[in-house]
């Protein structure tokens, strides 16, 4: 007879445990696959760099140029970015009430939709 697995979490009468227990700042995870080819890339950016692999992989992740290829699922989720940035600032009346990650999600639009044109240009 084979049995189900069930994470602890999922079995009734287990108390779960806290988030993040250890007052991390930084308490999200996110896993990305590579070839052990590029690993080895990015092994020796982050050792010229003088970072530790958080930080670099961070920093390259908000402040790299990424150039993006336009399709259907692209322009959707600009589109609907859109209206909730829409939405957000029909409600705003003074400046300091603008949200940051709203701001933010504008920007990386625009971004976007500038690498289109120059590559358009090119």
């Amino acid at each position: 007879m084979s049995r189900i697995y069930k994470r602890n979490n999922l079995i009734t009468g287990v108390i779960p445990k806290k988030k993040d227990e250890h007052a991390r700042r930084r308490n999200v995870i996110i896993n990305n696959r590579v070839t052990p080819e590029d690993r080895d890339i990015i092994y020796k950016r982050i050792e010229l760099s003088g970072l530790t692999i958080q930080d670099y992989i961070t920093e390259c992740c908000k402040y790299s140029r990424v150039t993006a290829v336009g399709n259907v699922k692209t322009f959707d989720a600009i589109r609907r970015e859109m209206k909730v940035i829409d939405e957000h600032l029909c409600q705003v009346q003074r400046a300091d009430e603008l949200d940051l990650q709203v701001l933010e999600s504008l920007r990386a639009i625009l971004e976007i939709l500038n690498g289109f044109y120059e590559a358009e240009e090119a």
